[in-house]
């Protein structure tokens, strides 16, 4: 991870605001790993796990429930982030996204491009005790 992101075809391309915004914040949870035995710049070593980014956390940072919903799907089809797991707005269940090397060959031929994940959504159409849930797509 250099400045090569920087100056990619990918990042001149990001023109929405919040959507630089959320890429730096994700890039703010990185993890890093050391390798105690070598020294210089092979020492640290990035690793691509899984990385959590709730619409709490981004409301708390100043981005509306829209603004990053609009940047989570800029994000996603200039080739940064990839989603792991769709949330289903239940508590605890949050969207898991990992960073992608996608971005690297955006504007050439091999670089494909998807539609965003749709998130679970679960409604209760139940009464009473027995509780009925139905899986929508949304």
């Amino acid at each position: 991870m250099g400045f090569e992101l920087l100056h990619s075809d990918a990042y001149r391309e990001l023109n929405y605001g919040p959507a630089v915004k959320a890429l730096t914040w994700f890039y703010e949870k990185v993890k890093i790993e050391v390798n105690k035995g070598k020294r210089g710049r092979n020492r640290y070593h990035f690793v691509n796990g899984k990385v959590s980014f709730t619409y709490k956390e981004a409301e708390h940072r100043g981005l509306s429930h829209r603004q990053f919903n609009k940047a989570l799907k800029e994000l996603y089809a200039l080739g940064f982030i990839e989603v792991i797991k769709p949330g289903s707005a239940l508590k605890g269940d949050w969207t898991e996204f990992a960073f992608s090397e996608r971005w690297k060959t955006y504007g050439t031929l091999d670089f494909k491009n998807s539609e965003f994940p749709k998130s679970v959504v679960w409604r209760n159409f139940g009464f009473g005790s027995k509780l009925r849930r139905k899986k929508v797509k949304c």
